[in-house]
């Protein structure tokens, strides 16, 4: 049967998919997601400061160590390094809300 139209026809917008997907080249192959690399992440210094110094002291008590110092007289040493210990980790802590903002 004979084309009477006088000019050709349009293709539709399936019709223009389909055709660069045939003449189209393979598209790239998709990298594999890798996952992001760990955070460094480095020790709470204020966690640790005190938790050292608790350890000596402990030690020094363990060993019964006579130390000319009157400081370890009564637990004075011991009440300023737990204050200073939980200021410290109060002021770690505010410090941390502020980031996570």
């Amino acid at each position: 049967m004979a084309d009477f139209s006088e000019f050709p026809t349009t293709p539709t917008a399936w019709q223009e998919q389909a055709l660069r997907e045939l003449t189209a080249p393979d598209p790239a192959p998709v990298p594999a997601l890798q996952p992001p690399p760990p955070v460094q992440r480095r020790p709470d210094l204020t966690a640790l400061v005190p938790g050292v110094v608790f350890v000596l002291i402990a030690l020094v008590g363990l060993v019964s160590a006579d130390l000319p110092l009157g400081i370890f007289e009564d637990g004075g040493i011991l009440w300023v390094v737990l204050i200073g210990g939980g200021i410290a980790l109060l002021v770690s802590e505010i410090r941390r809300a502020r980031r996570r903002r």
